[in-house]
């Protein structure tokens, strides 16, 4: 109950009062997201098919302000390249957050069939840039660009979605200093936490390219963890295959570490590859067809986490699962590590780290280069310990009991 009022509180329900099942039926289940499900669903009134996301309010606490974040940053929306939002409602602890529904699925179900023509890649990546100019163009950022949060109707139109992590610039804060996004699409500004702008989304659209070609994003052999050492530190992922000259070219464009000479979504708009490779959307409708061929002949979905999602796919093989998976920011006391654990932050980064590396820097005053490795070790302790909550703890501890040895 705490948890409703805390939410009418903070985020005006339009429709609170309503009983969605009044108004909506629940069909087969098309998604598992961060804070709950997703079901194709029908508009009782109109008959009209829709996607219905539910939330358990109270086991999602921690997260309503992701939740809200996505409901204000939807509903402030309106292009053609952006899912549409239609309202939410509030039952008990529950909240339905009714959306358009796309049926192709997502662009990440998509790849599952096999890898996609350029022509197919350049066409995707047009309306991308589309939704992307819409979004930066209202100051927007989406802040976490993949292939899972690319949807498609039936008919291939192309939209973004998944809006947890989108940040809102102004006119008096042009730049961002939160730690959100999923690793392997992240930018490098964005991990190490220094001000970025929409040009962080332009890096994840380079990532998506190569993801889109590939299968799979740069360094996915990697720990999620190890990436975000790795990004910062390692050159440019490059498109690397037999692949156009103007693809490479763009995913290079858009790969460059330093934001300020990473084009704008309009000007990608106009690069070669986009303009002479680019198709009508309707094309894309072959990989639509082409996927559910694919799962007719007995293919599983890899993105299937439980028998349950797995039942579901089977008895409603014509609709694509929809994937959202996203590492976020959390509170100060405490975050989700990758695998979903809540672990307290350590407090030996406060009471023994923090006046260490303070020492130590004082001590080094005179040598820059001393003094500068010492502060990019200590944003790297800190950086771990925001992904991994209590890993300095652990790192204390175990070097404790080898010096008493």
């Amino acid at each position: 109950v705490c948890v409703c009022v805390c939410w009418q509180a903070v985020h005006q329900v339009p429709s609170s009062h309503v009983d969605p099942e009044e108004l909506f039926t629940k069909l087969d289940r098309i998604g598992k997201g961060s804070f709950g499900e997703v079901f194709k669903g029908i508009d009782k009134r109109t008959q009209s098919v829709l996607a219905i996301k539910t939330i358990d309010l109270e086991e999602a606490e921690d997260e309503i302000e992701d939740i809200q974040q996505e409901i204000t940053v939807l509903s402030q929306c309106d292009s053609p390249y952006i899912t549409k939002y239609y309202g939410s409602y509030l039952k008990g602890s529950k909240l339905w957050i009714i959306m358009e529904y796309l049926g192709g699925g997502s662009a990440l179900d998509l790849l599952r069939a096999g890898a996609f023509e350029e022509a197919q890649i350049a066409t995707m990546l047009k309306e991308i840039l589309k939704g992307l100019d819409y979004l930066h163009s209202e100051k927007k950022i989406h802040r976490d660009i993949k292939a899972a949060n690319v949807l498609l109707s039936e008919q291939g139109q192309v939209k973004l979605a998944d809006f947890g992590v989108a940040g809102q610039l102004t006119d008096t804060q042009i730049k961002r200093e939160t730690f959100v996004g999923t690793p392997f699409w992240m930018a490098p500004e964005v991990i190490q936490q220094s001000a970025y702008d929409s040009k962080a989304d332009i890096w994840s659209l380079g990532i998506t390219a190569i993801e889109l070609a590939k299968g799979e994003p740069p360094n996915s052999d990697m720990h999620p963890m190890r990436v975000l050492f790795h990004i910062p530190k390692s050159p440019p992922p490059t498109l690397i295959g037999d692949f156009s000259k103007s693809f490479k070219e763009f995913t290079e464009a858009c790969l460059n570490k330093d934001p300020a000479f990473r084009p704008t979504a309009k000007e990608l708009l106009k690069h070669k590859f986009i303009v002479k490779q680019c198709k009508k959307t309707s094309y894309l409708s072959e990989l639509i067809d082409r996927y559910r061929r694919w799962k007719e002949e007995g293919h599983s979905d890899s993105s299937s986490d439980d028998s349950d999602s797995e039942s579901s796919n089977k008895e409603n093989s014509q609709s694509p699962e929809w994937s959202f998976t996203t590492v976020r920011k959390k509170k100060p006391e405490g975050r989700k590590v990758l695998n979903g654990t809540q672990l307290p932050k350590s407090t030996s980064l406060t009471t023994v780290i923090s006046p260490v590396f303070t020492e130590l820097k004082q001590q080094h005053k005179d040598n820059s280069d001393q003094r500068l490795a010492v502060e990019e070790l200590e944003r790297n302790i800190r950086l771990a310990e925001d992904v991994c909550p209590g890993i300095t703890d652990r790192m204390v501890t175990h070097i404790i009991a080898r010096y008493q040895k």
